[in-house]
């Protein structure tokens, strides 16, 4: 087998895509390639029985975790199990998996640390570390899933980690915890010690990258942070990876070799029990893994004096890991490290033939990045055209000083504060100027490409391009490398321009809770409005928090390509239905924003300020709003101050496929007031004012504007009540259509000059 085992890997990776993604056709390319290996290439026929029991062997195992519907139930019980792996510690929350005895599924309990805890000291007083036992009497539910288009599904993300209900801890009290002996528990400990220690000695900038780079634990860097390195393709740099492993390992050979203290030989032995230990210190991520698995083989390779193929090795590593643990598959680490790997390892041949290390970089990084490619887009909907590039300076820039360095600074933490101190200074002096930087590179040149998913075929003419476009550089044959260079770029590009051609306008209104938050897209990307963006907020201060826009607006912004808002109409200044705003000036290019004259000053001038260039028009009844010839809405109200801020909602009148009419808050009396003004008014599709409530939607106006379809943007069990039991009733009597957020998740329209059709999250 030696030299073909990247055939079974094959078959396995095969078997794997068949199972999760139920594409028929994938059977025959198989069997094709069976053929095609023993008929054509004359393959070894236990090689070829190898590959084919590999195809039969992952297609048996791989677990397809099928879309769960929505539902929302809990219960009290007492469970007792064993904590898995890590304890996962932040300011914002503590979280483990509790795995009961003779069960296939986990637990995942949380717990949200008071701003008064030191929430490090908690696993210790507590006993929260690997391998504890813990009792929990606590009331357990099933996890909450997604309700609108493009949004993460956290129910989804715990059943591909086998966990299906999880336990929100209010009180420690709830849950006893007894700790047990052994080598993985002692090390998890001094995992957590180790992350205590740095937290102390070092300042709060340059903490959370120690913590991140050597340990893995990256909760402690600034989400902007995080979203910035997202942006270029970058993530990598600040999860562990086999860079940091490889960089490890020369440390220490450094160190022990060449610093005269072991011979080689020892310290081989010594990095062969170093290295799974480490892994372990390092938060036992998939990458890390594989990198120290790897490496522990060669080790042992060479002390036997065996020879074993990259390939083989790498290909053998994967199947292990697979048959270990085939819920490891859905693990985006695992996915990119193995793809990243596999990519470098096809154009070592066209690497090695440059002798510039400069060059070597840029190559590296370019078939990294291009390797991951359809991943990055189906993870994050983003590609960075500078993304190659700003891995050139980034890389070298982490390799030789801000991983070095974060491993020496835990070497020293012991050493006096003074001295510490100097250092950390240094550091943070350094570091906040390339940050600065990078910032400076993603504001200023290319912004980042958002879209949508490729499809299957999208992938498949990607890679092949690739595949070729590799083949043709390694060869030098220069000119068909550059067109299927151009080949395997244009599904981006299609993927990226298809909502420019699409023939179909789109209404959305977001699943967001107590709120409204609504999104028109024109045909042809000729105008994009938003009506409403509201926010949860807290009830102490009434602050809008940053989830609703960043869970379920940005996501949809960006799984779409929408990079510019023409509009935004601001109906009233009711958090529920401004509190986003804010946050989408911040990150979206905004054209307009449209009140009422009767809207907050003072938001007015937060919004002013973030956006400056951002043109305010106020409107009342009578006004015509057009955009780019492509939508108009015809304002109905407010006409006068009337003193209430629900009252003084913008109603809007719209012929978008059928003919809507967007209510915002208003009571019974506005409504009287607009059928008074406007008596001829006939709709199809109304936005239902303030969520149901019954201070509006009387029958009268109902009535008068004879409307087939009603929306209502209500959250789930909301405190409210919401919908009215009346209003529904008004609504049923008069035979109207009723869709809700609270039940049927996101409610979206699709519509052309000739009508259109709805379409929900939950059918």
């Amino acid at each position: 087998m030696r030299g073909y085992w990247h055939f079974p890997a094959i078959a396995g990776v095969i078997a794997i895509l068949y199972q999760l993604l139920d594409i028929k056709w994938l059977l025959l390319l198989f069997a094709a390639w069976l053929l095609w290996l023993k008929l054509l290439k004359k393959l070894n026929i236990n090689v070829w029985i190898i590959t084919l029991f590999s195809f039969i062997i992952f297609s048996y195992i791989i677990p397809v975790i099928p879309q769960a519907a929505f539902e929302e139930s809990s219960v009290e019980a007492e469970i007792i199990g064993k904590i898995e792996g890590e304890v996962k510690l932040s300011s914002k929350q503590i979280q483990f998996t509790l795995n009961p005895p003779y069960s296939s599924t986990n637990l995942l309990v949380t717990y949200f640390p008071d701003k008064n805890e030191d929430f490090r000291d908690i696993p210790l007083k507590h006993s929260l570390f690997h391998g504890s036992q813990c009792t929990i009497r606590q009331s357990i539910e099933i996890p909450p899933s997604s309700t609108n288009p493009a949004q993460f599904d956290f129910r989804q993300f715990l059943l591909q980690k086998q966990i299906t209900h999880q336990a929100v801890l209010k009180d420690f009290n709830h849950i006893v915890c007894t700790p047990e002996s052994g080598v993985l528990p002692l090390l998890y400990k001094l995992r957590t010690d180790l992350l205590n220690k740095m937290e102390y000695r070092w300042s709060d900038y340059s903490a959370p990258w120690i913590n991140a780079i050597v340990f893995g634990d990256a909760s402690g860097i600034e989400e902007s942070v995080t979203e910035l390195f997202q942006r270029f393709g970058l993530s990598h740099i600040i999860a562990i990876s086999g860079t940091h492993v490889t960089l490890v390992i020369t440390f220490v050979y450094l160190i022990l070799v060449k610093g005269n203290i072991i011979t080689k030989e020892k310290t081989h032995l010594f990095l062969l029990i170093f290295l799974p230990v480490y892994s372990i210190l390092a938060g036992a991520n998939p990458p890390v893994l594989r990198a120290a698995s790897m490496m522990v083989v060669v080790l042992i390779l060479q002390k036997y004096r065996w020879k074993l193929p990259y390939s083989d090795l790498f290909s053998i590593i994967f199947m292990i890991f697979m048959l270990w643990d085939p819920y490891i598959i859905y693990n985006v680490g695992f996915q990119f490290s193995f793809s990243v790997t596999f990519a470098i390892l096809l154009s070592q041949a066209w690497v090695r033939k440059t002798k510039s290390p400069v060059w070597n970089i840029f190559q590296v990084s370019f078939v990294a990045q291009m390797a991951i490619l359809p991943l990055q887009i189906y993870y994050f909907n983003i590609f960075h055209p500078l993304s190659i590039l700003m891995n050139l300076v980034v890389i070298p820039y982490f390799t030789f000083f801000v991983i070095p360095l974060m491993y020496t600074f835990v070497l020293i933490h012991f050493f006096p504060g003074n001295l510490l101190a100097i250092v950390d200074r240094s550091f943070a002096f350094i570091h906040e100027k390339v940050l600065i930087f990078i910032e400076a590179l993603d504001t200023t040149l290319f912004p980042p490409i958002y879209l949508n998913q490729l499809s299957i075929w999208s992938v498949v003419f990607y890679f092949t391009c690739f595949l070729l476009f590799m083949k043709y550089l390694e060869h030098k044959q220069q000119k068909r490398a550059w067109i299927a260079g151009i080949l395997f770029i244009l599904p981006i590009l299609m993927t990226a321009g298809k909502p420019y051609f699409q023939e179909e306008g789109i209404v959305t209104m977001f699943d967001m809770g107590q709120g409204d938050a609504m999104l028109v897209e024109a045909a042809k990307r000729e105008a994009v409005i938003m009506i409403d963006a509201g926010a949860a907020f807290h009830f102490e201060d009434m602050e809008p928090t940053r989830g609703v826009y960043k869970n379920i607006i940005r996501a949809y912004f960006h799984q779409r390509g929408i990079k510019e808002l023409d509009a935004i109409i601001v109906t009233h200044d009711d958090v529920d239905h401004f509190g986003s705003v804010r946050f989408i000036l911040e990150e979206v290019k905004v054209n307009e924003l449209i009140v009422s004259p009767y809207f907050d000053v003072e938001l007015l001038k937060e919004f002013q300020e973030i956006q400056p260039v951002l043109n305010i028009t106020q409107v009342k009844a009578g006004d015509i709003l057009n955009f780019n010839d492509s939508m108009s809405f015809q304002v109905l109200a407010p006409d006068i101050d009337s003193g209430n801020s629900n009252d003084n909602s913008i109603v809007l009148y719209a012929n978008l496929g059928l003919k809507w009419l967007f209510t915002g808050d208003i009571s019974k009396e506005i409504e009287e007031k607009i059928i008074r003004n406007y008596p001829g008014i006939n709709i199809d599709i109304l936005k239902v004012a303030h969520h149901g409530s019954k201070t509006s939607t009387g029958p009268a106006f109902i009535e008068a504007v004879q409307p087939n379809t009603a929306l209502i943007s209500a959250g789930r069990n909301n405190r409210f009540n919401h919908p009215n039991a009346e209003v529904l009733e008004v609504l049923e009597d008069n035979q109207v259509h009723v869709y809700r957020t609270d039940e049927h998740g996101a409610i979206q329209f699709f519509y052309t000059d000739e009508g259109g059709t709805f379409s929900t999250f939950f059918p």
